[in-house]
Order: structure tokens, then sequence, then C-alpha cells
């Protein structure tokens, strides 16, 4: 009985022995598929690639077609082996709303591939998946071409015109006293266009000019004023007509406008402007005239300009502020008597 049990405790013995150096002797493979995200950890004892996968239940022919392994398949895997299974995949391509095709890639991430493609992406540009994404057999990849166009655009802005009552401007009568500019609205227009259609329009305003309201002096004075009553009285005597003591020959309705100058400015006839100095067209008021005008005084047409025509003269004044005061209006000169 003692002879039986001690071979029983032998033969068990034996058997976990040969179980203990079995297991001593497997070691772990990592196998990483290029296309997947988790690798495979298996158990093998001295076999190869092909028989570690079948143990795992892959159908080797199928692998076969689809993945390039780093090692051989029939090769004895070393110990701790690490193992990469490269995939070729079949990747559809669509770039600016076009199909380009059907790719077999050995690449393994997007941005990969794309390079190996030689497409360029710019700043805008849309990929459906990471750039650092796997390759996945028939994925489909699109690439959206963005633009982004920047222009400028100009809005313009009326100005008001605001009237401010004048006691010495006679009743009935306008004159303006500064001219209306229109402002500026300036906008940053940003056009986003996605595979060449129009997608996005984007403005925002960076600048604004804003409006010089023009500015009219209305009269409201019941009479004329005193010294302007003194200019127009006409006495007649001797058969001749004077105004202001002057004797006059005609008279001419035109329109004045206020003017100054800086620096050495010449008249037409040579002469340094001065008050009194008239600019006048010649054609209609010969150079050298003397005349009369109420508000202003004697005058001598002895200026020409470029906007002086027909019935329009200019009258100098020593100052801009005198000549702003002035501004533009409609009077009735006295031609005098030489």
């Amino acid at each position: 009985m003692k002879k039986i049990l001690l071979i029983g405790i032998g033969i068990v013995s034996i058997l976990l022995l040969s179980g203990t150096l079995v297991y001593a002797m497997q070691e772990d493979v990592t196998i990483t598929f290029s296309d997947k995200d988790q690798p495979l950890v298996t158990s093998v004892m001295g076999g190869t690639l092909e028989e570690a996968l079948e143990s795992e239940g892959y159908d080797i022919q199928k692998l076969k077609k689809k993945y390039i392994p780093s090692i051989p398949w029939n090769q004895t895997l070393p110990d701790n082996a690490k193992v990469q299974l490269l995939c070729q995949c079949k990747v559809q391509l669509e770039v600016g709303g076009q199909k380009t095709g059907t790719y077999t890639t050995k690449q393994p991430t997007v941005g990969q591939f794309l390079a190996e493609r030689h497409i360029e992406l710019n700043r805008w540009d849309q990929v459906n998946a990471p750039l650092n994404a796997k390759i996945t057999d028939n994925m489909l990849l699109v690439v959206d071409r963005i633009e982004k166009r920047i222009k400028k655009k100009v809005e313009l802005t009326p100005y008001k015109t605001v009237k401010k009552e004048d006691p010495k401007l006679q009743k009935g009568k306008e004159q303006v006293l500064k001219e209306g500019v229109k402002g500026k609205r300036i906008y940053e227009v940003a056009l986003i266009y996605k595979n060449g259609k129009p997608l996005v329009t984007d403005e925002r305003l960076i600048e604004e000019i804003l409006p010089v309201h023009m500015l009219v002096a209305v009269g409201t004075g019941t009479e004329i004023p005193k010294e302007q009553k003194e200019d127009t009285q006409v006495a007649e005597e001797h058969g001749s007509s004077k105004i202001a003591g002057l004797e006059y020959t005609k008279t001419m309705d035109v329109e004045a406008t206020g003017y100054t100058s800086s620096g050495n400015a010449k008249t037409a006839t040579g002469t340094t402007p001065h008050r009194g100095t008239v600019a006048v067209d010649p054609d209609v008021i010969p150079l050298g005239t003397k005349m009369y005008i109420p508000g202003y005084g004697v005058g001598v047409a002895e200026d020409t300009g470029g906007a002086v025509d027909g019935n329009i003269i200019d009258l100098y004044f020593d100052s801009e502020q005198e000549a702003i005061q002035w501004g533009r209006r409609n009077v009735t000169i006295y031609i005098l008597k030489d």
C-alpha cells in the first residue's frame, strides 16, 4: 500500500513539474494592427506568427491579403516579440467637392495618407477625420476646401442741414455758413467659400468718419440793417444816380463770395490782393472797373478766377474769419462812374 502511494505521489509531482516548465517556456507576444486601437497580446511557446494568430481565432488567409507583417508569417517568434501588421487599406477620397478615386495605402494615419497623395491643406480647410486618426479599410475621407476673401466696403452717410436764425440777415433770405460733407462707414467684409461656393458673409465696422453738417443762417430781420439802409439810399441829384454818395452808371445782380489768400499772391493785374480787390469775369465786368458793394464797400475789378464766371464775383478779405463771415451772398452791385 505504501508503495502504491509513493508511486502516485511521484506521478503527480512529475505532472506538476512539467506543467510549470511548460508555463515557464511560454512568452507573451504583442501584435499591433495599424488600423486598430488596441494591440493583441497572446502567449506562445516557440510558435510562428501564423500559429499565434490562428490560436486567437484569426483567418490567416484573409490577414495575408490585408496586412504586411514586420516579420515573416512563418518565422518563429522570438521571446517577448513585438509585431506590427501594416494594413493595406482601401480609402475613398473626396477633395473640394469632387471624388478623386479609391486608393490602396500602407500609411497608418490620415495625415500621412494625405501627404502621400500630395494633398496640401490651408489653415481653413476641413477634413472629416483628425489628421492623427488611424486609416481603416474602406474609409471615406472628405477634404473641404475653405477659402476666405477679405475686401472693404464703403458706405456714405448723409449730412444734415442745420438752420440757425440770424436777426442780422434780412427775413426770407438764407446764407450758407458751412458746407456739408458726407460721412463714411468703412467695413471689412469676410467672404467664406466652401468648395468654391459662398458659405458665410461676415462684416465688421473698422472705421467711421462722421458727416459734417451744413450750417445755414436763416434771416429773421424785419428791416434792412442800418448800414445797408445807408448804403442803398439813392439820391437823384442833377439827373445822376448815387449810392453812399458815389455816382453810379448801372446796377448788376451778382453772387458774391468772400475769399482770402496767404503768401505773396498776385492778382491778374499784377497787384497784391487787399480789401477792395474784386475777382470778376472780364467778359462781364472789365478789369479796372470800380464798383460799390453794399455791406463791403468800394472795390476794383483787379483779379480773375477759374470759378468766377458770368455774374459771379469774389470779394477779398484780409482774414479768413471775415471771408467766412461774408460767405456767399446774392447782392446788387453798383458800377461807379469813372
